[in-house]
C-alpha cells in the first residue's frame, strides 16, 4: 500500500499535509469517517491525515445525475473508493498535500439522432437530407425527372439514367409505402446508411446506403439498397453464432496471420479486460489512429484554444487521393471543424483528417499520445499525416522507406524532416512499399486503443466540445441494430489495402454504452505481413457476436 500512495504523491504535485474529496458535477460523497463527507456545495473538501489512512468513500448522484467515475482513487469499485495507507507512509509524506480524490458525476446519455420517444431523426447535411426527401417521396405515386435532377448528381444520372433511378425509387416504394427508419447505421454530411421498415410493423423493408457531394446543393453520387430487409437484423455470421468470448478469439485467429482482440469494461476511466488475445502486442491500426486526433481536438476545444464553431480553409496541398469526399470544393473554402470531425470518423475522410492534424500541429498530437491512453507512443511518432503515409508508400524509394519503417526514433525523424515532409502533396511514382507501410504506419496495442476511447468519456457530456466529439465518434456504427440497443455507440475502423483489392490489415474499435449497462469496448485488429487479404467478414462477425454477448450480460 505504501507504493500506491507514493505513486499518487509523486505523479501529482505536493505542497502541504492534507488530503480531501472533490466533486465534479452534482452529487455527494459520504465517508465512513463523518467529517470527511463532502457535498458539491462544499467541494473541494480538505482534511488532515493523522496516522493510518483507512477510508472508504461512497458517491451518490443528485437527482437527474449519474455517478460516472473516480479519479485519483487508490482502489475503486463501482461507486466506492477505498484508501488503505499505513501510518508509516503517511508520516513519511507529512509535508505533502495530496490532490483530492474526485467523484465525477454526469448527466444521463442523450442518444445521438433520436427524438424524445426514441425515433430516429436525420441531422443536417446533404446525404441525410436527401434520404429524408426519398422517404417522403415513397408516399407519393411517382417521382418526376425534375425531382431527380434536384437530388441526384449529374454524374450519377449520366451513369444510371433518369428512367433507371425512377425504377429504383419505384422498387423502394413497392417495398415500403409508409417508411420508418428503424436503424440508422451511419450518418455524416455526405453519408446516410439506414434500415427502413413499414411503420409500426415487423414486416421486412430495405437497407439503403447513400453518398452525396459535400458542397451547397451537392446531389447523390451513389445509391445502393437491398429489399426484403428485416427489422432488427444482425451481422453475426454462422461461423461465430453462439460462441463465447474465448471461442470468438479462437475463431478470429482465422482472419489473418496476426490477430489482436480485447473486450473490456471501462470503470473509473480504466479498461478492465473481460477477454484478451495478444491485446498488449502492437499491430498496425490504420485509420483507428484518428481517435487520437479527435481526442486532442476535443481537449483543445475544452481548453478554449479552438472554438467548437471554428472554420478551416481547404488547402489543396492536403487533398488526399484516397478516401476523400471534399476534394471537389474550391481551395480556401471554409469548412466547420464539426463537419471535418464527422467526415474523419464516419467516412474516414483522409483530406478532412489531414486538415485537422495540421490545425492541431504534429508536436501537440505527439505530446498528447500518452496522456490519451497510448502506452507505446514511439509507434506513432513522428505523427504522420495521411499525406505522409502516401509518400512513404508510393513516392519514396524502397530502401529509404524501409529505413524509415525500421529505424530508431532519431533516424525516423531525420527521414521525415528531410525526405517526407518537404515533398508536399504526393505524386505517385508507381512504387509499392508494402513492407514499409505495414511496419512504419500508425500502430498500437488493443489496450492503447481502449485507453483513448476511455479518455474521450472523461469530458463533460453537457459541453459543446463533447457534443462535437460525440457526433463524430458516433457517426457510424458499421453494425446492425447496435444503435437501437445501446444509448451510445462509437466506432472507427481502418485498413491498409493490397494489390488483391482487399486489405492486408483491418481493425475496428467500438464503444457500447448505456446508463444501465455500463461502458464496454471491443477492439479487433488483424494483419498479414505477406500482404494477403484479411477476412474482413469474420472480423465484423466477431465484433457483432461480442456486442451481443455484452448486451446480454
Amino acid at each position: 500500500m505504501k507504493n500506491s500512495l507514493c505513486f499518487i504523491i509523486l505523479m501529482l504535485t505536493m505542497s502541504g499535509c492534507r488530503h480531501g474529496v472533490e466533486i465534479s458535477g452534482q452529487g455527494s460523497v459520504s465517508a465512513e469517517t463523518p467529517d470527511r463527507s463532502c457535498t458539491a456545495a462544499e467541494s473541494p473538501c480538505r482534511f488532515d491525515i493523522n496516522g493510518a489512512y483507512q477510508e472508504t468513500y461512497t458517491a451518490t448522484p443528485a437527482n437527474g445525475w449519474l455517478f460516472d467515475a473516480w479519479e485519483r482513487c487508490q482502489s475503486a469499485s463501482g461507486n466506492a473508493c477505498a484508501f488503505d495507507i499505513d501510518a508509516e507512509t503517511v508520516e513519511e509524506f507529512a509535508d505533502a498535500e495530496i490532490p483530492g480524490v474526485v467523484a465525477r458525476f454526469r448527466r444521463p446519455i442523450d442518444p445521438l439522432f433520436r427524438d424524445n420517444v426514441g425515433g430516429f431523426v436525420l441531422p443536417a447535411g446533404n446525404a441525410p437530407q436527401h434520404l429524408s426527401w426519398l422517404l417522403d417521396e415513397l408516399r407519393d405515386s411517382s417521382t418526376s425527372e425534375t425531382e431527380i435532377r434536384e437530388h441526384f448528381d449529374s454524374t450519377y444520372i449520366e451513369s444510371r439514367s433518369i428512367a433507371a433511378i425512377q425504377q429504383d425509387i419505384n422498387t423502394l416504394r413497392t417495398s415500403v409505402s409508409d417508411p420508418e427508419i428503424t436503424d440508422l447505421i451511419g450518418v455524416t454530411p455526405v453519408l446516410a446508411s439506414a434500415v427502413v421498415n413499414p411503420r409500426g410493423t415487423n414486416n421486412p423493408g430495405f437497407n439503403i446506403f447513400l453518398i452525396s457531394r459535400y458542397g451547397d446543393g451537392g446531389g447523390i453520387t451513389s445509391m445502393s439498397f437491398t429489399t426484403g430487409w428485416p427489422r432488427g437484423g444482425s451481422n453475426v455470421i454462422p461461423e461465430v453464432a453462439n460462441r463465447n468470448f474465448m471461442q470468438l478469439g479462437e475463431a478470429f485467429a482465422g482472419a489473418a496471420a496476426d490477430t489482436r482482440m480485447l473486450v473490456a469494461q471501462i470503470e473509473s476511466d480504466q479498461c478492465r479486460a473481460i477477454y484478451t488475445k495478444e491485446a498488449r502486442t502492437a499491430i498496425p491500426i490504420a485509420s483507428v489512429y484518428k481517435y487520437w486526433v479527435l481526442a486532442t481536438l476535443t481537449e483543445e476545444i475544452v481548453a478554449g484554444r479552438i472554438s467548437e464553431s471554428a472554420m478551416v480553409g481547404l488547402d489543396p496541398q492536403l487533398f488526399e487521393q484516397s478516401n476523400a469526399f471534399i476534394n471537389d470544393q474550391p481551395a480556401g473554402t471554409q469548412l466547420p471543424i464539426a463537419d471535418l470531425a464527422s467526415l474523419m470518423m464516419g467516412n474516414s475522410d483522409n483530406t478532412a483528417t489531414d486538415h485537422l492534424q495540421v490545425l492541431l500541429g504534429r508536436a501537440l498530437l505527439e505530446a498528447r499520445l500518452r496522456p490519451l491512453g497510448h502506452r507505446n507512443e514511439e509507434l506513432m511518432t513522428p505523427f504522420l499525416l495521411n499525406r505522409d503515409v502516401a509518400q512513404l508508400f508510393g513516392v519514396l524509394n524502397t530502401e529509404l522507406a524501409n529505413s524509415f519503417a525500421r529505424g530508431s526514433e532519431e533516424e525516423q525523424l531525420a527521414i521525415y524532416e528531410n525526405s517526407i515532409e518537404p515533398l508536399g502533396s504526393p505524386v505517385f511514382t508507381g512504387v509499392r512499399n508494402f513492407d514499409a507501410l505495414y511496419e512504419g504506419s500508425w500502430a498500437a496495442t488493443a489496450f492503447d486503443v481502449c485507453g483513448v476511447i476511455a479518455s474521450l468519456r472523461r469530458f463533460d457530456n453537457q459541453s459543446a466540445a463533447f457534443a462535437l466529439m460525440d457526433q463524430a465518434a458516433g457517426a457510424n456504427t458499421a453494425l446492425l441494430s447496435v444503435r437501437t440497443r445501446w444509448d451510445r455507440v462509437w466506432f472507427k475502423s481502418g485498413g491498409i489495402g493490397n494489390d488483391e483489392g482487399g486489405s492486408m490489415t483491418t481493425s475496428g474499435a467500438w464503444l457500447f454504452e448505456s446508463d444501465d449497462k455500463g461502458a464496454y469496448v471491443v477492439v479487433l485488429a488483424a494483419g498479414n505481413p505477406d500482404q494477403s487479404s484479411v477476412n474482413q467478414s469474420l472480423l465484423f462477425g466477431v465484433a457483432a457476436r461480442a456486442e451481443e454477448l455484452l448486451f446480454n450480460r
